[in-house]
């Protein structure tokens, strides 16, 4: 499994494939491999999905393994219904006269920076639990992360800083510890789904530096 690599997407294109919807990804990577002159099996595309963004193609908590489930349940509906593909598992899947109009504003939208973060990012991934996202939902609901999203770094204050983390003055050493612990792993959890909230994870923590060493620093 450690030896797979991409067939079709380039290190530079993860970011902006990965803000595709399933259906989107599944068109540009079938598009991409004819025009590079390949042509991808069920399989390939389940493995090149995957490693365009495991955190939503990959078996539930284990990431390092990839899920056909859900590119399984597309394809079919796009052989079928839709008209987007034709072909099948075996001798591999080219794009109809419609999803090709549907390729080339995808390729259009990448090349322009078109393709951002999803705005809708409080919709549960299946991938994550309840738990998982109950602290992924609080952060991006914190005034911090409104500001941030929204260009006023200016307005960010130390009380916002504070709140980040569910912390206060009067925490206990160890308790401001493990706080910052989980909000790092929430944070890294959610990476490749919200970076701009990793962004802020790194502005705050350099702006509020000292105040950190002082919370860090209490008895």
């Amino acid at each position: 499994m450690n030896n797979l690599e991409l067939k079709i997407a380039k290190s530079n294109e993860i970011q902006s494939l990965s803000n595709l919807s399933t259906e989107n990804l599944i068109i540009w990577i079938i598009g991409k491999s004819h025009e590079l002159n390949k042509t991808l099996t069920f399989e390939d595309i389940v493995i090149e999905s995957w490693l365009i963004n495991p955190l939503r193609y990959s078996l539930r908590k284990y990431n390092q393994f990839p899920d056909s489930s859900s590119i399984q349940k597309h394809i079919g509906a796009m052989t079928g219904k839709k008209g987007l593909l034709k072909g099948s598992m075996t001798s591999g899947y080219y794009l109809t006269e419609i999803s090709k109009v549907k390729y080339a504003d995808i390729i259009f939208r990448i090349d322009h920076k078109q393709i951002v973060h999803k705005k809708n990012i409080l919709k549960s991934d299946r991938n994550l639990s309840s738990i998982d996202e109950a602290p992924y939902k609080r952060l991006i609901k914190t005034p911090a992360y409104k500001k941030f999203t929204e260009n006023k770094l200016e307005q960010i204050v130390e009380t916002d800083f504070l709140y980040f983390y569910g912390i206060n003055w009067h925490s206990k050493k160890s308790f401001i510890l493990n706080r910052f612990k989980n909000i790092n792993l929430v944070v890294s959890s959610f990476s490749i789904k919200d970076p701009k909230l990793k962004e802020l994870e790194s502005f705050l923590n350099n702006k509020f530096q000292k105040t950190k060493e002082l919370l860090i620093g209490k008895e």
